[in-house]
């Protein structure tokens, strides 16, 4: 329902280019084609940011993305729009967007550490080949951990990273010393959150496991 709804104030509010003939006599009528018309740039943007910040708290990244380009259609350099973008493109597979988004950010804010992070996490997780690159992804999560080294989801991504290019024992160490500083730093940690990090440790518990054993088994068939 309320996709529907800001749907159709957003097509009302900022494409009155886009109304037929009718729907345009229609909202000209009730005096609205006027407040269309003579609504600013920076009313547009304040608009806009409103429709896409509901879109992105219902986790429609999509409908968020369509308001945030909208956004920098019109102002290319706003920051909110910019920040946000970048992770939406990845929730959605727009990897190329979101590189080149991440990227630019990166050059202009070098001591946020949260791009550096975002950017690592999608070359740790893209499901795409021709994105997924751990050793990026291991460089840029370090960096983030030199500007935020108590910052837990930078751990998360690094073991994430790790887990990647099959250094499971170092994505096992990294992910509990992740929890550890969630315990200790973490705010506002959602259960979806922590249901998230605990299928990270199990992940990476499982892996380092069964690594041990086949080296195990390795070792055996050596000495044979």
């Amino acid at each position: 329902m309320m996709k529907h709804i800001l749907l159709a104030v957003l097509l009302l509010h900022v494409l009155p280019g886009t109304l037929s003939a009718q729907e345009t006599n229609s909202i000209s009528d009730t005096g609205f084609g006027l407040q269309i018309a003579e609504r600013t740039d920076e009313e547009r943007i304040d608009f806009l940011l409103e429709v896409a910040t509901a879109y992105f708290s219902e986790g429609d990244h999509e409908s968020a993305i369509n308001a945030y380009e909208r956004v920098l259609e019109i102002d290319p350099l706003n920051l909110q729009a910019r920040f946000i973008i970048g992770h939406s493109y990845i929730r959605v597979h727009q990897y190329a967007k979101a590189e080149k988004m991440l990227t630019q950010l990166i050059e202009d804010f070098p001591e946020d550490f949260k791009l550096r992070n975002n950017l690592a996490w999608l070359y740790a997780t893209a499901t795409d080949p021709a994105f997924r690159d751990g050793q990026k992804a291991i460089r840029l999560a370090r960096e983030a951990m030199v500007l935020a080294p108590y910052d837990h989801h930078v751990w998360s991504t690094l073991a994430e990273a790790y887990y990647t290019t099959g250094q499971y024992e170092k994505a096992y160490q990294t992910i509990l010393h992740m929890a550890s500083l969630a315990v200790k730093y973490g705010d506002n940690i959602t259960k979806q959150s922590v249901a998230g990090y605990n299928e990270q440790i199990r992940k990476c518990k499982r892996a380092w496991d069964t690594q041990k054993m086949i080296s195990g088994e390795d070792a055996e068939d050596a000495e044979e």
